[in-house]
């Protein structure tokens, strides 16, 4: 791949010092072991070894060999700075371009067949669960006794024969199905459509032999990271934080939209593959990451200081992580230049063109050419006649690249993606809110795009079909200019048409009162959402007796209507009850028994709020109910307190004698019932931080969006006790990015 990070070749003192290496030099004192290697059928610079042993208990001793680099290149020779400079190899320039000269990455440093090289070799003491009993690290001399290929070990997986090889292959495979099913995660899996490796990119071929090795380096790097993180030691660990280890919490709410893994000099859990610590060892051939760490486990092992300060690792990961952002960056914006590049060789001469020729794909290819090059009247014709054709994305070019105003009463076009194009391509923010009528079975639908919506919703019995008529509406009235930040209210047809349209045909009449209870609490949601009206206090008061305890609740908590409070026998516990599960307040009653007096005195709080003077009657549950339907008369009247009257009128009860004292009367309630909260549903991230913001007095968060290889990155900022809090979240749609980033906010700073 061309682009920011061209090829460049090496300089002759770093060719120099390659040349000059022997690694006859460094044999002595090492421990001989020897393997096999698996890599691709093209691979030049083979980084790792395997060896498996079955021990007499039943047990295994798997040894992993990486190639060890890191003694023939010291730390800040020429090869080394330029090592860093380069970060990784990169096989996908127009010239491969390698992390270390070719003397050293395609032959002293790889594992070849039948050579003797130098290896960091770590041998896993392993039992029959996959559990890792031991492990210890040697320097050795590794042999390659065969250099495998993924495709050859895919062949023999799928259909092993009765020999030593096989059988050997066989057993590495179970070895490592183990731990990967030890491990868990997201990351590093096999799934139905292939397998995932650790860095979310699915794998399709070969994924037997892919999953093999793949979990016997993740094991490795995970032992190393774990080793150095339990002796405190500063590395260059790849982490994938978003503030808990608590995983399976993550992998529920989270699924694959996480943080980007990154490089850090403190260890931080990768929740992608479910691991506390995890680093990059194997590989220290092609990326510098695995040749620092190299250096660092060696002075453990040998007992020296690590050759690393700790701001030296910070710089290293700066500059790496900064080098993989803008190669992504690079790289998406050299597919879009190579396709583009594409369509103007094929297009460039629209007037000789066959279009009874020209394929669906290949047409929507011309009409964006067409767009770049103002020649878009030239084929519109073409368009008109080959409409029933039209993909997406040629209806985005046509509308919003062309501004042309055309096909847009066609509700057979699949408005919803072309929105999704838009989204991706022009970094905007597209929206959908809905409502559901009970009472006339349809749904509500406005779209937004960027903040901006029509006037009025669109409508229809199925959602989906409201959806895409409320994102045809949201274009076309984008194009008009007509789109709104101040939509009117769903839902402004009045009652009697609801009624009428419904089976509640004729309801305002006689008929009224013959309402199911059903379908009047769907009259009541009617109502919540527009007004109420005389005739509907009329029906209430005509059936109050027999309303549900959630229908009291709409009229008095969502309609905020001060009425009905003077019928006693109403459930008011119950109305409460429904308003601590639906809001998480806290309600608590205090009751006493007055020996004086022979009645019960209540006084109802929610929230440590109560109604001003207690309430009193023979039977507990009836001053119950009486302080129920007080606190909520106090709460419609706002005048509620937290220092309620600790005595009783006179003309209440004219049978308290007088040494009855307001401090004798509060000692005595003492007896307390609570209704326990139940959690809101919080899987509405967005909403949740909006009323976070709005109990705590704070400006609404600030978002902003990227879209790279069509996946979205949402960076939210929060200013939170005077300093500005950051996360980012990831998704498919600028809509679950918005969401996983406001969830990623909320774990990470720790937002109660």
């Amino acid at each position: 791949m061309k682009g920011k990070i061209p090829p460049r070749k090496f300089k002759s003192q770093q060719i120099k010092q390659a040349n000059a290496i022997n690694l006859a030099d460094y044999y002595p004192h090492r421990f001989p072991v020897f393997g096999i290697t698996i890599d691709d059928a093209t691979t030049v610079d083979r980084d790792d070894g395997i060896w498996l042993v079955e021990l007499n208990n039943g047990n295994f001793e798997l040894q992993i060999s990486i190639t060890d680099v890191s003694t023939i290149i010291p730390k800040d020779s020429p090869v080394d700075e330029e090592a860093l400079s380069r970060v990784v190899t990169l096989y996908h320039t127009t010239v491969p371009t390698p992390m270390l000269p070719c003397h050293i990455s395609t032959n002293l440093g790889s594992l070849e067949e039948e050579k003797r090289r130098l290896a960091l070799t770590i041998f896993f003491h392993i039992d029959n669960s996959g559990n890792v009993i031991s492990f210890r690290i040697k320097e050795t001399i590794f042999t390659n006794k065969k250099a495998f290929s993924y495709q050859e070990v895919e062949k023999i997986l799928q259909n092993p024969q009765n020999i030593t090889e096989h059988k050997l292959l066989l057993k590495m495979q179970q070895v490592a199905q183990l731990i990967g099913r030890k491990r868990g995660g997201n990351s590093g899996i096999l799934t139905a459509n292939g397998y995932v490796d650790e860095d979310g990119n699915l794998i399709q071929e070969n994924v037997n032999t892919h999953q093999l090795i793949a979990e016997l380096m993740i094991l490795t790097n995970t032992t190393i990271a774990n080793f150095l993180a339990e002796n405190n030691i500063l590395a260059l660990y790849r982490t994938q934080d978003v503030g808990t280890t608590d995983f399976e919490l993550v992998k529920k709410t989270m699924g694959h939209c996480l943080v980007p893994a990154i490089y850090n000099s403190q260890v931080k859990p990768h929740v992608g593959l479910c691991l506390i610590a995890y680093i990059h060892f194997t590989s220290p051939l092609r990326r510098f990451v695995d040749l620092v760490n190299h250096r660092i486990v060696k002075a453990i092992i040998k007992q020296e200081s690590s050759p690393y300060t700790a701001s030296e690792l910070d710089n290293i990961c700066l500059k790496i992580n900064n080098f993989y952002q803008e190669f992504k960056e690079d790289k998406s914006n050299f597919l879009k230049k190579q396709r583009q590049e594409v369509i103007e060789n094929n297009f460039n001469k629209i007037e000789s063109l066959d279009m009874e020729k020209i394929s669906v794909d290949e047409f929507s290819d011309l009409i964006q050419y067409a767009v770049y090059n103002n020649e878009i009247q030239k084929i519109f014709p073409y368009i008109k006649s080959r409409f029933n054709t039209l993909q997406p994305k040629d209806f985005y070019y046509i509308w919003f690249r062309c501004k042309i105003n055309e096909f847009l009463d066609d509700e057979n076009i699949d408005s919803v993606s072309v929105l999704l194009i838009k989204s991706q391509s022009d970094n905007s923010l597209i929206e959908y809110k809905s409502e559901y009528c009970e009472v006339r079975k349809i749904y509500f639908v406005y779209c937004y795009i960027d903040g901006k919506t029509t006037f009025n919703p669109a409508e229809d019995t199925k959602k989906s079909k409201a959806k895409q008529k409320a994102a045809l509406a949201t274009i076309k009235g984008y194009l008009h200019q007509e789109l709104t930040i101040n939509p009117h209210p769903i839902s402004q047809i009045n009652l009697s048409n609801i009624v009428s349209n419904s089976s509640l045909e004729n309801a305002l009449n006689s008929d009224f009162n013959n309402l199911s209870d059903k379908d009047f609490s769907k009259i009541l949601d009617y109502c919540i959402k527009t007004h109420f009206d005389e005739i509907i206090f009329q029906k209430i008061e005509a059936r109050i007796n027999n309303l549900l305890p959630k229908d009291l609740y709409k009229i008095w908590f969502q309609g905020k209507v001060n009425k009905f409070l003077n019928y006693p026998n109403l459930n008011g516990v119950s109305v409460l009850l429904i308003h601590s599960q639906l809001t998480g307040c806290i309600v608590e009653y205090k009751i006493d028994y007055h020996s004086i007096t022979k009645k019960y005195i209540a006084y109802c709080y929610v929230d440590n709020l109560t109604h001003q003077q207690p309430q009193f009657d023979t039977k507990k549950i009836k001053a119950k109910q009486k302080s129920s339907l007080a606190y909520i008369e106090s709460y419609l009247r706002d005048e509620l307190t937290n220092q309620p009257d600790l005595f009783v009128y006179d003309d209440e009860i004219n049978i308290l004698e007088e040494t009855t004292s307001a401090e004798n009367l509060i000692n005595t309630i003492n007896s307390i019932e609570t209704v326990n909260i139940k959690e809101k549903d919080e899987s509405d991230w967005v909403s949740k931080l909006y009323h976070f913001c709005q109990s705590n007095q704070l400006n609404y968060p600030e978002y902003n969006f990227d879209n790279i290889d069509g996946f979205f990155t949402c960076k939210i900022s929060l200013i939170y006790q005077q300093k500005t809090i950051i996360s980012k979240g990831y998704g498919k749609n600028k809509k679950d990015a918005k969401q996983s980033a406001s969830h990623i906010l909320f774990i990470q700073h720790q937002l109660d």
